[in-house]
């Protein structure tokens, strides 16, 4: 399914009105669709329609679906009061209006006149209708005091397309948001929702139906795409039967410094719950002994020293012939230091490498000021920086990559001309050679553990060696760990799970991915 900016959201309506679709139709639609969601997310509401329902409506569209749902909900039993916020609404939403005059449900108009706020019954459930996706300037007036007023409700919340005052596109706070339980967001996903507070104010984000059709789709197609189980299975490699472990490819991990070569260990962990066939661990060379011990499924391949347990600019030229045989992919990063040697192996493998390469961790330091290197490679480069890693390469503090993630992962892929993975909630990932963006939906607090972005790298290498392009890579490499974790959490609690224990999960969620829908 779609993200969408604002602007993509109204191209959708205009180019599905164009084709017949009338607007009320589109209205009625979307709110038969969120009415459902609303009564399987609470259960009791369904059994119970002796709930109220409080609607507040603007006087746009967005207003205009909680008209519609007042209508719905009354027609199921529940007592409902609307409160209509703002000018008289135009259009589609002036005509649901006229219905529910004619239905003699009670319509409440708040202005900053009256001064007067909703009155709520503490069981209510409360519909959020003011403000759509046009948003773009502070919350104001009487639509601002509506919104402090209704703040501390104690019922529960659903938000239709998106919190009012949430901006669509940046997912700021433009004044007060009545935090929702359910956000029911409609025909596409909102950027913001997934952005800045967006995440924390949207409570459970689930997806109504406007009745786009493919033809329609086709016509103003979005840039962003919502990974979901049903995404990452279409990246999912094939496994045929006949296979062996040659037909399932060879990734090499790089790394493993003196004190490090436990990051390597988890890199060397992910490659191989990848279902690649074969994977090799390269490291300094007086680190063999200490690795061997925790990769017995893995080989090893010694690196040239500067100095023991620091890896030599020198080991590049062999690196890049052992890679040549059977072009194997590298991942190249974790605990590899940050010594003179690995920054120039670093800085020259991204300009040279004839070969996909995932570039993660340390190796993300050496290319500080060195973007241009990985513009004009021979090869796709990944790059998996944290908010931390992507504010050093572009020169940001990691408060400036949070407050505008969109902006920064979009930046660094076109300045790198790599497909970037920016991690954190709802990991983005963006391919400048398609000017495409991913927004993950699985993982959680449970992987904000030392080692998890290692075995996302091995990961990612992995199916890079499974022949998978750098995007299909990047984003099954993400949704699959973020699904190992969820698993881990449910199943072990959400504190204390080390990464070797998440990996644990990951032939499952692949396993699920390969296997034919239920």
């Amino acid at each position: 399914m779609y993200v969408t900016d604002s602007r993509e959201s109204r191209e959708l309506d205009r180019v599905a009105m164009s084709f017949g679709l009338a607007g009320v139709v589109l209205m009625e639609n979307a709110s038969r669709s969120i009415f459902q969601a609303a009564l399987e997310f609470w259960p009791r509401l369904a059994q119970d329609p002796s709930i109220p329902v409080a609607v507040l409506a603007g006087p746009g569209q967005n207003g205009g679906d909680g008209l519609v749902l007042a209508r719905l909900f009354s027609a199921r039993g529940h007592p409902v009061q609307v409160w209509r916020v703002g000018p008289e609404p135009g259009g589609d939403a002036a005509i649901n209006l006229k219905i529910l005059h004619n239905l003699g449900l009670p319509v409440e108009i708040l202005s900053q006149a009256t001064q007067t706020g909703p009155t709520l019954d503490p069981r209510a459930l409360l519909i959020d209708a003011l403000l759509g996706t046009g948003l773009d300037r502070p919350v104001t007036g009487p639509l601002a005091q509506t919104l402090e007023k209704v703040a501390h409700h104690p019922g529960p919340t659903l938000a239709v397309d998106l919190p009012s005052g949430l901006a669509a596109d940046t997912g700021q706070a433009l004044g007060p948001v009545k935090k929702a339980h359910l956000t029911v967001t409609v025909g596409a996903y909102k950027r913001g929702l997934f952005l800045r507070d967006g995440p924390n104010l949207a409570g459970t984000i689930r997806l109504a139906d406007l009745g786009l059709c493919p033809p329609m789709l086709a016509q103003a197609e979005p840039r962003g795409l919502f990974l979901d189980e049903s995404l990452a299975r279409s990246y999912a490699p094939a496994r045929p039967q006949a296979g062996h472990k040659g037909s399932f490819g060879h990734a090499v991990v790089a790394g493993g410094a003196v004190g490090k070569t436990g990051a390597l260990a988890l890199a060397t962990l992910g490659a191989l719950r990848s279902g690649c066939g074969l994977v090799t661990a390269a490291h300094p060379a007086s680190c063999g002994l200490s690795l061997t011990d925790n990769l017995i499924s893995a080989m090893t391949w010694p690196l040239a020293e500067d100095q023991p347990g620091q890896v030599s600019a020198k080991a590049a030229s062999a690196l890049m012939e052992f890679l040549a045989i059977r072009g194997k992919p590298l991942g190249l990063g974790p605990g590899l230091g940050l010594g003179p040697g690995a920054q120039a192996l670093t800085r020259r493998l991204a300009a040279e490498l004839p070969l996909p390469l995932v570039l993660d961790a340390d190796a993300l330091t050496a290319l500080v000021g060195q973007l241009d290197l990985l513009a004009q490679a021979p090869a796709p480069r990944i790059l998996t920086p944290h908010p931390g890693e992507a504010g050093q390469l572009l020169g940001l503090s990691p408060q400036d990559i949070q407050r505008d993630r969109f902006g920064a992962v979009q930046a660094l892929a076109r300045q790198s001309q790599a497909v970037v993975l920016l991690k954190g909630q709802h990991t983005l990932i963006f391919d400048p050679q398609t000017d495409r963006y991913l927004v993950n939906s699985s993982g959680g607090p449970v992987l904000a553990v030392g080692g998890s972005g290692d075995i996302l790298t091995g990961l990612i290498t992995g199916f890079l060696a499974q022949k998978l392009s750098p995007l299909a890579a990047a984003a099954l490499g993400a949704f699959t760990h973020g699904r190992a974790g969820d698993l881990a959490a449910q199943r072990l609690g959400t504190r204390g799970i080390l990464p070797g224990e998440t990996a644990a999960f990951l032939p499952e969620v692949l396993t699920r991915l390969t296997s034919k829908p239920e």
